[in-house]
């Protein structure tokens, strides 16, 4: 089940959203893979040189001397990478994001991409489709049961980051086809996520068990 605001927020839709936008949920760590993502970027770039990228938590570029010192070994990575590529311009850091605000972001971004190199059943895949967010994310853990490639959006070999910019530009160039996908991402995350189904198969679980 996700956070109460998924389910009622209004959803994506092509009209409204920031266009050549791209939101990725989290960055913070290696196992999720923005580092993978950043080395995609600079193609994407060349094709769509207005595109925007926005990411939660603080950037890895510090600002300060105790900034720089209290930089991860993560962190000190992903600046080089920003810099190797002249990325700073392409990228914001939200900082923390609450539930509403993450909402708020998912539906004003044109595409949600998930670039991790592990998962299980990723809550903020779930969340970008039960708002109906065209979404992009690497074939890995419980992903291709969540999101049906090409139907309800794409999915990639995780160490095959260099097809993101091939599908990202599939999204951006046609309307249709990422409205498509937000109708069928709804469908298919309000079935996954359907709080009163999944409670009620939680409960015949511990009555099962119960009665073991």
């Amino acid at each position: 089940m996700l956070r109460d605001s998924f389910y009622d927020s209004p959803k994506w839709s092509v009209n409204s959203c920031e266009k050549h936008s791209i939101f990725i949920s989290q960055a913070s760590y290696p196992l999720k893979g923005f580092h993978l993502f950043l080395q995609a970027l600079p193609e994407i770039i060349k094709k769509y040189p207005d595109v925007h990228v926005y990411t939660t938590g603080k950037s890895p570029i510090p600002n300060t001397l105790i900034g720089k010192i209290k930089q991860s070994s993560y962190q000190k990575y992903l600046e080089e990478l920003i810099r190797e590529h002249n990325l700073e311009s392409h990228i914001t850091f939200t900082g923390y994001l609450d539930e509403v605000s993450m909402c708020r972001r998912f539906v004003n971004s044109h595409i949600s991409i998930l670039p991790s190199s592990i998962e299980n059943s990723p809550n903020s895949l779930g969340e970008a489709m039960i708002l109906g967010v065209p979404c992009i994310a690497s074939d890995v853990g419980g992903v291709k049961n969540m999101l049906t490639h090409g139907t309800e959006g794409f999915t990639y070999p995780a160490d095959e980051f260099y097809m993101i910019p091939y599908y990202v530009d599939k999204i951006f160039s046609n309307d249709e086809l990422a409205q498509e996908f937000s109708r069928n991402a709804i469908v298919h995350a309000s079935k996954t996520h359907d709080r009163t189904t999944n409670f009620n198969q939680l409960m015949n679980i511990y009555h099962q068990i119960s009665e073991a």
